[in-house]
């Protein structure tokens, strides 16, 4: 033993060859048993990231926000002493790299666990490569330190992290059980999979609809790593996978080098593993398309991005295919190609660097190249849905400006504070990428959606301008509500945050109505033109003043004033027409066999965009609710095994009552099987019937199944905009379609049906084209006293679907009101 140093190694799991710092505190001791024997809390975690700040000159923690539940997010910045005095200089390089200059300085590894929080060997072999790297004395961690910057985020994702360790470690005893059957694999709903809203923070890079990923895109924007380890878990009778996927899925948007990268470093993870008899596989099952991933985030911002998956344990013992599989084992493959990562980029700096310049000055030439000046982006008067892209836009750190006066393009008019976003930058790569519409592949089959452009998202009008117009840095303020009395107050219901503004007004005590049809009234700065769905505020209400102020503060929408009940031309105010809101108290249908994630987007979307508390029921229970209490059920994507015929019942008896039912995709189908409403689900046995049958050899079964699968692709809805489920929107609607599924109306009002040519981006086979063409996508039915409005989509998909966001909204305030 050498004073300060230890010859034996602190876990079983790291190198026993390496002497250690006595001085910093080993995992073991902080825990008070070793990694791996039970899971570990999120909080314990953190805290001994911090020890080893504090104990090691060679970690600092950088804070990468909080998670909806006010964990703290850090990445770890493991570097060399020398390093740490000098990170502003080697920050300002990081910054530098992204405008297409070569840059010295070290080479940057970014090693990301867990974001999935019940794939746990991440979060755990994470903190023990913390410590290995902290107090590890060898040349080569030297030299690591010397030449690289390594980050390390031991979970991406501490809520559900927290909920999965509580759970597994509340059905472990002494002796462990290996059972696929006991409890312990068997969560509870939700599972520790999701964050806080239940939602896959691994779809959400791109648009960081959670604090969590603002938080992370936030680190890597600052830090622009060279190279990225996404560490996931999959099936318990798997092996174990890496990087690269395969070839022919890869988006082609991500360069050829990125690529060729990856399976440089594959090397070096095929090395460690072999040397521990842990089998595993490449270049199959898993693909590089959807930029929205950890692990394909990197690849069109300059990085490499690579996915390892560890066969699971979700416990602590697992009887497997490959035999009894343990949670130590699971750690210690995830440790291992830690240290292959960390070891196979310092070998390959000089390429990883020379790819990251290259990238971004291709990026800068291309779109310089690009016939045009850039894009023009437009909302049509919907400030909201313009202020998410810039939300967007910045956070990935791409330029723009907004337009100073008016312009036509492409027979669309873009009116001042519109975007203007140029070709000629070094983020063009990843304009195009939010831009692209593509709908041919090489390659059919997707692990994930094909499509994900960002204009048909959030229901933008976009044109290529030929030259750049006159541009604002900031966008032009509108005008401050007069200060006089009025007749009435009118707020557009065009805006994103007019259903916001429209909750607010009613929790005030302010009685609203809308318009059931168009109106020309009297201003006071001259015509004001009232579209269907406009909100109407009778101006003599006690209070007004303030909560209309109170909106404008929030929302930024500002009440125009009226002058004059009687029309200018349609209803006078005082019309029958003019229809009343009233608050709203909705009910969701929660628990085992329904989708997580569409609860939690609904549950997202009422809570953090509307102000809407939505209380969410358990089947389990959902027989004793007193229905009558509530204004809508919402029933999402499921199969509803546990409902049970009384529960139906009580559900169609609130809805007779005066109730709305609103739901879709598997909760529509739901609904139809009651018989309750005039309408039937076609699924994909009928859809199919367009395909041609033929004999295939087995080997293509695969292939032909993804031809099948509508996976994730872009349609367009016509609606009938005259219906309130559609006020506010315009009469064509892009929405994602991930389900083979249409509705088939046999009475009801038809408010929506796919387009003649549906599909808009991404994959879709002519059979599925051809059969959904001017099909049913949104009904909406009486039943006795209430209302159901069934949808073949989901309206919130992964909450980025800002366009359909409006059919939940109209759903709740404008439909009650005309049934």
């Amino acid at each position: 033993m050498i004073a300060g140093y230890v010859w034996a190694s602190p876990s079983a799991l790291l190198p026993k060859d390496r002497a250690y710092l006595t001085s910093i505190q080993t995992p073991q001791q902080a825990f008070g048993r070793p990694v791996g024997e039970r899971h570990l809390r999120y909080d314990q975690v953190l805290s001994y990231f911090q020890t080893l700040a504090r104990e090691s000159d060679r970690v600092t923690l950088e804070s990468a926000g909080f998670s909806h539940q006010g964990r703290q997010q850090i990445a770890a910045v493991i570097t060399s002493p020398e390093n740490h005095q000098r990170l502003d200089s080697i920050l300002a390089q990081r910054a530098k790299v992204t405008q297409g200059e070569r840059v010295a300085g070290p080479t940057v590894v970014w090693l990301a666990y867990s974001i999935h929080g019940d794939e746990a060997s991440g979060l755990h072999a994470g903190t023990l490569f913390a410590y290995y790297l902290a107090a590890a004395q060898s040349q080569e961690v030297a030299d690591w330190l010397k030449e690289m910057v390594i980050l390390i985020t031991p979970s991406q994702n501490p809520d559900g992290n927290d909920r999965f360790a509580n759970w597994v470690n509340g059905f472990t005893g002494d002796t462990l059980n290996g059972s696929s059957w006991h409890r312990e694999h068997f969560q509870s709903w939700p599972s520790g999979r999701v964050n806080h809203f239940l939602a896959d923070l691994n779809r959400d890079w791109l648009y960081m609809r959670h604090p969590e990923s603002r938080g992370r895109v936030k680190v890597y924007q600052r830090w622009q790593p060279h190279v990225v380890g996404d560490f996931h878990e999959m099936g318990h009778n798997s092996s174990y996978f890496f990087q690269p996927g395969v070839p022919s899925r890869t988006h082609p948007l991500t360069p050829s080098q990125n690529q060729s990268l990856t399976s440089a470093l594959g090397n070096y993870h095929a090395d460690a593993l072999d040397a521990l008899g842990q089998p595993y596989f490449s270049r199959e099952s898993f693909d590089d398309f959807y930029y929205g991933k950890g692990s394909t985030y990197p690849d069109i911002n300059g990085g490499v991005g690579i996915l390892f998956e560890q066969a699971t344990v979700r416990g602590h013992l697992r009887e497997t295919d490959y035999g009894p599989r343990t949670f130590s084992e699971a750690i210690r493959n995830q440790l291992a190609t830690s240290f292959s990562t960390v070891r196979g980029s310092f070998d390959q700096q000089k390429a990883l660097q020379q790819y990251q310049y290259d990238f971004f000055a291709d990026s800068l030439e291309r779109g310089q190249d690009r016939r045009g000046a850039g894009f023009i982006v437009g909302a049509q008067g919907d400030q909201g849905r313009l202020d998410a892209l810039t939300r967007v836009l910045d956070a990935h750190r791409v330029s723009y400006g907004y337009l100073a006066k008016t312009v036509s393009a492409q027979q669309r008019t873009f009116e001042p504070g519109s975007l203007f976003i140029p070709f000629a930058q070094s983020r063009y790569a990843l304009v195009e990428a939010l831009f692209d519409k593509r709908t041919e592949f090489e390659d059919n089959t997707f692990y994930d959606v094909s499509a994900f452009a960002v204009d048909l998202a959030f229901d933008l009008d976009v044109a290529t301008l030929k030259r750049q117009p006159k541009l604002m840095k900031q966008r032009p303020q509108q005008a401050q509500p007069l200060q006089q009395s009025a007749v009435a107050w009118v707020i557009p219901w065009s805006d994103r945050h007019s259903p916001a503004a429209l909750q607010q007004l009613l929790k005030a005590g302010i009685q609203v109505r809308f318009s059931e049809l168009p109106s020309r009234l009297q201003g006071s700065d001259g015509e004001l033109v009232l579209a269907p769905g406009a909100l109407v505020i009778n101006g003599r209400q006690p209070g007004v003043a303030q909560a209309l102020q109170q909106v404008q503060q929030e929302f930024g929408l500002v009440a125009k004033a009226v002058i004059r009940g009687q029309a200018l031309n349609g209803p006078d105010l005082g019309s029958r027409t003019f229809r009343a809101v009233s608050e709203v108290k909705p009910m969701i249908l929660v628990g085992r066999n329904v989708s997580q994630y569409e609860v939690g987007q609904l549950w997202h979307y009422l809570d953090q965009q509307l102000g809407v508390a939505p209380t969410l029921i358990d089947g389990e229970y959902a027989e004793r609710v007193p229905m009558e209490e509530f204004t809508h059920l919402f029933l999402v994507d499921g199969r509803y095994r546990s409902l049970t015929p009384a529960l139906s019942s009580r559900i169609q008896t609130f809805v007779r009552r005066g109730g709305v039912l609103v739901a879709w995709q598997g909760g529509a189908r739901e609904v139809s099987d009651w018989g309750m409403v005039p309408v039937d689900i076609q699924g994909r046995e009928e859809l199919g019937r367009e395909f041609e049958e033929h004999p295939i050899q087995f080997a293509e079964r695969h292939h032909e199944d993804a031809r099948r699968t509508i996976g994730g692709a872009i349609v367009g809805w016509d609606l009938d905009v005259s219906h309130p489920l559609a006020f506010g929107l315009r009469p064509t609607l892009p929405m994602m379609k991930d389900r083979e599924m249409v509705l088939e109306a046999r009475g009801g009002v038809v408010v929506g049906r796919y387009g003649d040519q549906p599909l808009l981006s991404g994959f879709m086979a002519p059979e599925y084209r051809q059969s959904l063409a001017s099909q049913s996508s949104a009904v909406v039915a009486k039943s006795g006293k209430g209302a159901v409005v069934l949808l073949a989509d989901n309206p919130l998909f992964r909450n980025f679907w800002l366009g359909g966001e409006r059919l939940v909204a109209n759903s709740l305030f404008l439909v009650p009101a005309l049934h």
